[in-house]
């Protein structure tokens, strides 16, 4: 009877989501930043990615201060950076309203561990390290301060899981493709790729 009452009571933690620039663009015209940071939060999320590729200097530093107002966590997502020939630099200028910077999959496919080392030695706060499965041989041996690892894929949904567990990573979930199987993730903290709200 135990067993069966801790079993069932074991459920996935989340822990960050995104907001894509069209999003925070939509929630900042409205003056409602932080209604959506506050729904964010009241879903259990620790971690909001905000995606500032275009957005003005202002609406950067409001959706960070009301994440912070909020308890959350505001890391900058730098998206594309090899369409923009970001250097190193960049990423840094473009993370600094941020409490932290992620790098995903396309940084680690288009640049090399050299470059994510001088990001590490030039940028101080979190780093947040994002890859598809196929790409956990790019992985740093060390200045990730988070990692996850994108189960965007229903199909090959178990063995991502294994490869999360193994790397001791969050498990990124695609609101299209696979947040639907949450209830298969028992205690593994997750992602959830884009808020899509309560």
């Amino acid at each position: 009877m135990g067993l069966t009452w801790s079993a069932a009571a074991v459920q996935a933690a989340p822990n960050g989501t995104w907001l894509s620039q069209p999003q925070i663009w939509y929630y900042a015209s409205r003056q409602s930043l932080n209604g959506v940071m506050a729904e964010i939060r009241g879903s259990d999320f620790k971690v909001v990615f905000l995606d500032v590729r275009k957005v003005s200097e202002a609406m950067q530093r409001e959706a960070a201060q009301a994440a912070r107002r909020q308890g959350l966590l505001p890391v900058v997502w730098v998206q594309s950076p090899q369409y923009r020939a970001l250097r190193i630099a960049d990423l840094v200028a473009e993370a600094r309203h941020g409490d932290g910077i992620q790098v995903d999959d396309h940084f680690f496919a288009n640049y090399s561990l050299e470059d994510f080392y001088l990001l590490r030695r030039l940028y101080p706060k979190p780093i947040f390290c994002s890859i598809q499965p196929f790409q956990a041989n790019l992985l740093p041996t060390a200045g990730c301060n988070q990692l996850d690892v994108q189960c965007y894929s229903a199909r090959q949904f178990q063995q991502c899981l294994k490869l999360a567990d193994r790397l001791g990573a969050v498990v990124s979930l695609s609101t299209e493709n696979t947040l639907r199987y949450r209830s298969q993730l028992g205690e593994r903290s997750f992602n959830t790729f884009l808020w899509q709200g309560p």
